[in-house]
C-alpha cells in the first residue's frame, strides 16, 4: 500500500479501529494512479493533496458497502482549494456505477439487474471464471471442443495460396496534441511582458484568463470583439493581474498605476520587433496574424468589455487571489527565516577609519578576549611545567 494513501485513510477516518479494508486501499491507489492519468497537471497545492483527494472520494465510494465510521476529512490544503480539486477529481474518475433505464441492462452486468455497491465489490474481487456468467461459455454436454487450428483461424489471414498467414497487428499511431487555436504570437508576446515588465509569477494567471475567453472549451470563440482586438485584451488581463498581485487589499497607488500603463503600452507594441515566433516556412506574416500596435485607450475600452461580459468572474480569475496568499506565504517564511538569522548571528561591530577606537587597539572584543584566554592557559601550562 501507498504510504500517502494509507496515512491518509487512517486521518480521513480516525475512529476506524480495526485495520484498513483491503477493497479500500486498493480503490484508492487505483484512483490515485487514474488521477494522475486523467489529472497529469495539477497545481503546486493541489498536488499536495493529491494523494489525500483520492483517499477521501475511496471512503465516500465504499462508506456504505464497507459500513465505515463517520468520515472527518482535514485536507493539507486551505478548504477552499480543497473542495475545488476533491469535485474535479470526483468528476473525472471514473466511479464504475450506473442507473439503468427502464428495460435496458445495467452497466457492467448483463441479466438487467441493478448492482449496489456490495454486489459490484463483490464481483470485483471474485477468482477469474467464477462469475454466473463465466458458466454459459463454457461448452454443453455432448458438444465437442474447437479444434487448435479453428481456435486459431480468427487470428490469422490466408494468402493467395490459401496458406495461413500471421495477421500483422493492427497499431493505432499515438494520437498528436491537437495545436493550440490561440495566436502564435500571444505565448511568445505574454512571456517577453513578464520578463520586461514583471513580474514573472503571473504569467501562468494571464494565460489562463487568455485562454478561457479566447478558446474557452478549447474552440475559438465567436465573438467578433474578441478575434479583432486580441493585443488590447492580453494587455488589459495583463494589468488587471498586476494590478491584483501588486496591490492586493490596498488602496491603488495612482501614480505607480498610470507609468505602468504607459510602461505596458510601450513593452507591447515592441513585441513585434523583439519577440521571435518559431514557425515552418519561415512564414512571419502568418504568425503575427491579427497584431496590431495599442494605445492606452485600447486597454481602457478592453477593461470596459471584460467588465461587461464578467469575464472576471470566471474561475481563472480565482488564480489571482491563490497567488497573492502563495506570495504573502512567501513573505511570512522569509521574515521567519531572517528573524531566525538575527537570533542567532554574532554581533558585528563596525569601526570607521576616521574614529580613534580602532579594532587593533579594542582588546575587549569576545575574538580578542578569546586569544587572550587561550594565550593565558599556555602560559600556565609553561609555568606549571617549569616549576
Amino acid at each position: 500500500m501507498n504510504r500517502s494513501i494509507e496515512q491518509a485513510l487512517l486521518s480521513l477516518i480516525p475512529t476506524h479501529n480495526a485495520a484498513l479494508p483491503p477493497q479500500l486501499a486498493d480503490l484508492a491507489s487505483s484512483l490515485l494512479a487514474q488521477s494522475r492519468h486523467k489529472a497529469s497537471t495539477l497545481k503546486a497545492e493541489e498536488e499536495i493533496a493529491r494523494p489525500y483527494a483520492c483517499a477521501h472520494i475511496a471512503c465516500d465510494r465504499l462508506k456504505i458497502s464497507l459500513n465505515l465510521p463517520p468520515i472527518d476529512p482535514r485536507p493539507p490544503i486551505p478548504p477552499r482549494i480543497y473542495k475545488r480539486l476533491y469535485t474535479h477529481l470526483d468528476n473525472i474518475l471514473p466511479t464504475g456505477t450506473g442507473t439503468p433505464s427502464r428495460g435496458t441492462p445495467a452497466r457492467g452486468g448483463q441479466d438487467g439487474r441493478v448492482k449496489t455497491p456490495s454486489t459490484q465489490l463483490r464481483e470485483q474481487l471474485r477468482p477469474l471464471g467464477t462469475s454466473p456468467l463465466a458458466s454459459k461459455s463454457r461448452p454443453l454436454p455432448g458438444r465437442t471442443t474447437p479444434s487448435k487450428e479453428k481456435s486459431l483461424a480468427d487470428f490469422r489471414d490466408s494468402n493467395a495460396d490459401g496458406t495461413p498467414s500471421k495477421r500483422k497487428l493492427a497499431t493505432t499511431p499515438q494520437s498528436k496534441r491537437k495545436p493550440s487555436p490561440l495566436p502564435l504570437w500571444l505565448r511568445p508576446t505574454l512571456r517577453y511582458l513578464c520578463k520586461e515588465l514583471g513580474p514573472a509569477s503571473i504569467g501562468p494567471v494571464v494565460a489562463s484568463g487568455v485562454e478561457s475567453i479566447v478558446c474557452p472549451q478549447g474552440k475559438l470563440t465567436e465573438d467578433e470583439w474578441v478575434m479583432i482586438n486580441l493585443v488590447s485584451l492580453l494587455g488589459a488581463l495583463y494589468l488587471f493581474v498586476w494590478r491584483g498581485v501588486t496591490f492586493p487589499g490596498q488602496d491603488l497607488n495612482q501614480s505607480a498605476y498610470i507609468k505602468f500603463r504607459k510602461q505596458l503600452v510601450t513593452v507591447l507594441n515592441k513585441a513585434r520587433h523583439e519577440v521571435e515566433v518559431n514557425v515552418k516556412n519561415d512564414d512571419t506574416e502568418k504568425a503575427w496574424e491579427g497584431w496590431y500596435d495599442v494605445k492606452l485607450k485600447d486597454l481602457d475600452t478592453a477593461a470596459l468589455v471584460i467588465n461587461r461580459h464578467g469575464w472576471l468572474d470566471l474561475d481563472w480569475a480565482k488564480g489571482v487571489e491563490d497567488l497573492v496568499q502563495m506570495n504573502n506565504q512567501r513573505e511570512l517564511d522569509d521574515q521567519e527565516d531572517a528573524e531566525r538569522e538575527a537570533r542567532h548571528a554574532e554581533p558585528v561591530q563596525l569601526r570607521r577609519a576616521d574614529t580613534m577606537f580602532q579594532e587593533r587597539y579594542d582588546f575587549l572584543t569576545d575574538r580578542k578576549r578569546k586569544a587572550y584566554a587561550e594565550w593565558k592557559d599556555g602560559i600556565m601550562k609553561r609555568i606549571k611545567a617549569q616549576g
